[in-house]
């Protein structure tokens, strides 16, 4: 008990630390817009916006309420996260497909981010399918939900090249996002090395269920396969 108790402690840990990358990455295009833009967000990405947001904090309340005992009201609250999770899933494809639409070319590098964000919202779904069907095992459900975390985290670490501070601009966002979400990747295997002494199948399917997916994108992206479905369909 004292092992679970402890291992919830440290991905309620996490899911916060997930919440600030979001909170900071997004500060400046979403949460404080108004002092950087003049120009109003679209209501679709304000959407999408809010149910990201909504995501990442339930998570963290969820995590708050098992660690508590309050095993009641986390069952109750997990019904909130059906239309959470179907908000992110329908404004992400529809801010998606929408961009992905005015582009005029495949090389285009907004290109690799709509295909990238495509597989990513197909590794959330999957990801947190699996972590409610396996709710009852409780590693196994925290590492699933993480890793459906972590698959839709990587916009949050590519704003973060826009920030003047890093200014990298459009052509580092990739390899922030692609990076970052690596980084938490590598992370959580290390955690499962060091406490577990073996790194956990669910661990590896979490690893499988947002890399798969994104080489996927990516190569789609890359080959221009992507590009032409969507504007010769």
């Amino acid at each position: 008990m004292h092992a679970q108790v402890k291992e919830s402690r440290t991905f309620v840990a996490v899911h916060m630390l997930l919440l600030c990358i979001v909170l900071v990455g997004f500060a400046r295009s979403f949460y404080l817009r108004g002092l950087f833009f003049t120009q109003p967000l679209p209501g679709a990405l304000q959407l999408h916006g809010i149910a990201l947001t909504l995501w990442f904090g339930i998570a963290v309340l969820q995590g708050l309420l098992v660690q508590t005992g309050r095993r009641e009201w986390h069952a109750k609250i997990a019904w909130l996260a059906i239309p959470i999770v179907a908000g992110v899933i329908l404004s992400g494809a529809w801010v998606n497909t929408n961009l992905a639409l005015q582009l005029t070319s495949a090389k285009d590098p907004e290109n690799m981010f709509i295909w990238a964000n495509y597989m990513s919202l197909l590794s959330f779904v999957a990801l947190v399918a699996a972590a409610v069907i396996y709710r009852r095992r409780l590693a196994t459900h925290y590492r699933l939900m993480l890793f459906a975390s972590i698959a839709i985290i990587g916009p949050a670490f590519a704003r973060f090249a826009f920030w003047p501070v890093i200014g990298l601009g459009l052509g580092a966002a990739p390899a922030l996002a692609v990076g970052g979400m690596l980084l938490l990747v590598i992370l959580a295997i290390c955690y499962d090395l060091v406490v577990l002494r073996r790194v956990k199948a669910a661990t590896l399917a979490g690893l499988a269920g947002i890399f798969v997916p994104l080489i996927g994108g990516l190569a789609l992206a890359i080959t221009g396969m992507g590009y032409a479905l969507l504007h010769h369909s």
